[in-house]
């Protein structure tokens, strides 16, 4: 949860819809389609995508997202469209017929481009001139709502991605130096040579405990409404962000519900028992180092997370050993574990785990990359949530626990979901299970 009560912005009109958007967003998005669902008077979903490549059929990615739109309950929806009209209105048709074919309503389709909006759906001239409603986004009342109330929207997307890119220039030598010292330590703690304390992705099983996994397909249509991460086998789907909970930053409501979707046998994400008594992950499915680290890695690895969370808390940066340190101890997997059910959706949690992923060394990026997502998704930053795993991801396209993240971003489970969490015996983890279907 947020540390502080996100704002409640009123959206009246079309105007107001385009206003809101990049504060849902986090960002003011280009070349875009957003589809923003509600259920009674609430927001409870909404997602960004790329607007296809001329020509693309965009027709299987928009009957996807129309599919889970559906599953979150949404009563109705607003598709909007950023860019020419040559690009958008194609997308917006389609997303428009699928959603009305699962039942949801169509409150309105707009596009925006150069400053103005215009609506598909209304026609009448005193409201919906066919040049187009100019519109200032700084002057807007939901806008002005919206700063007042400490939200965000950044100029782009690459705006937001640049708040989780490496650190460069003297940081990044001093982190180096860091580092190196840190591999030494923990190769004088588990007996072992630092140039096998961290096994490269390339080579063989990665030591992070994220174990073997087969990527799925990029769609290769052309549609651009997929993105270059994996995605489940059912074909392509929108890209970029399942995004912004109602219980998070944006216009506020009632939480999501879990969006059992179109995937591999219809298995939906769901919530299950986390690690064991053994400190053994379900998340890290064979891979070197899953539950078997010695002892004293587990000792040092606990010490260090929770020290790296109390100096946070207390409004202190870890220095650069600290980090180093911090890092490779989360290349094993209970450490991981242990980092992870001590993190929620607090500013502390994302301030951290944000520094961190930052500062690490580019092979130690995945498991304070997760660990940001994870934070960010709790808060109800769906798009910050993104963005980290898209570095991770990059990186390391088998590490489990980014790809289930990943995934259950993209099928809209709901953060609220995990509320309660960690319990006092346990710190779910996401998996795979089936459930019955829906009558």
């Amino acid at each position: 949860m947020n540390s502080t009560e996100p704002a409640r912005l009123s959206v009246r009109s079309p105007a107001d819809m385009v206003a809101a958007v990049p504060y849902l967003l986090g960002f003011h998005p280009a070349d875009s389609v957003v589809v923003v669902a509600v259920r009674g008077r609430r927001v409870v979903f909404a997602a960004r995508g790329d607007l296809p490549a001329p020509g693309a059929d965009p027709g299987p990615a928009a009957r996807h997202l129309a599919h889970v739109v559906a599953r979150q309950d949404a009563d109705a929806a607003t598709v909007v469209g950023y860019g020419p009209a040559a690009r958008v209105t194609g997308v917006v048709d389609a997303i428009g017929d699928a959603l009305t074919a699962t039942g949801v309503v169509v409150l309105d389709a707009l596009r925006v481009t150069e400053g103005r909006w215009f609506s598909y759906l209304c026609a009448e001239p005193s409201c919906c001139p066919s040049e187009g409603t100019p519109y200032d986004p700084a002057a807007s009342q939901v806008s002005a709502a919206a700063v007042f109330a400490g939200q965000v929207a950044l100029p782009d997307r690459a705006a937001l991605a640049a708040q989780v890119s490496p650190l460069d220039g003297p940081v990044r030598l001093a982190m180096r130096r860091a580092t190196g010292q840190a591999r030494l330590r923990l190769a004088a703690l588990t007996g072992r040579p630092s140039s096998s304390s961290v096994e490269s992705p390339v080579s063989g099983p990665p030591a992070d405990g994220s174990g073997p996994h087969v990527k799925s397909p990029v769609p290769g249509d052309g549609s651009g409404l997929g993105e270059a991460v994996p995605v489940s086998a059912d074909g392509p789907r929108l890209s970029g962000e399942p995004l912004v909970p109602a219980d998070g930053p944006g216009l506020g409501g009632e939480p999501l519900v879990s969006a059992d979707g179109p995937g591999s046998g219809g298995e939906p994400l769901v919530l299950a028992d986390g690690p064991g008594s053994d400190g053994r992950s379900p998340v890290a499915d064979g891979g070197a180092g899953s539950g078997g680290e010695p002892r004293a890695v587990r000792t040092a690895g606990t010490a260090a997370v929770r020290a790296a969370f109390r100096r946070q808390r207390r409004g202190e940066r870890l220095d650069d050993d600290e980090v180093a340190w911090l890092t490779v101890l989360l290349t094993h997997v209970a450490v991981r574990d242990h980092a992870w059910s001590r993190t929620d959706g607090r500013d502390e949690d994302i301030s951290l785990w944000t520094d961190v992923l930052r500062r690490a060394e580019p092979d130690l990026i995945a498991a304070p990359g997760c660990l940001l997502a994870f934070a960010a998704w709790r808060s109800g930053h769906g798009a910050l949530a993104a963005v980290a795993l898209e570095r991770v991801l990059s990186a390391h396209p088998g590490y489990s626990l980014a790809v289930l993240l990943d995934e259950a971003l993209r099928r809209g489970v709901a953060p609220s979901a995990l509320d309660g969490w960690p319990g006092p015996d346990d710190g779910a983890v996401l998996r795979r299970r089936r459930r019955r279907p829906r009558r």
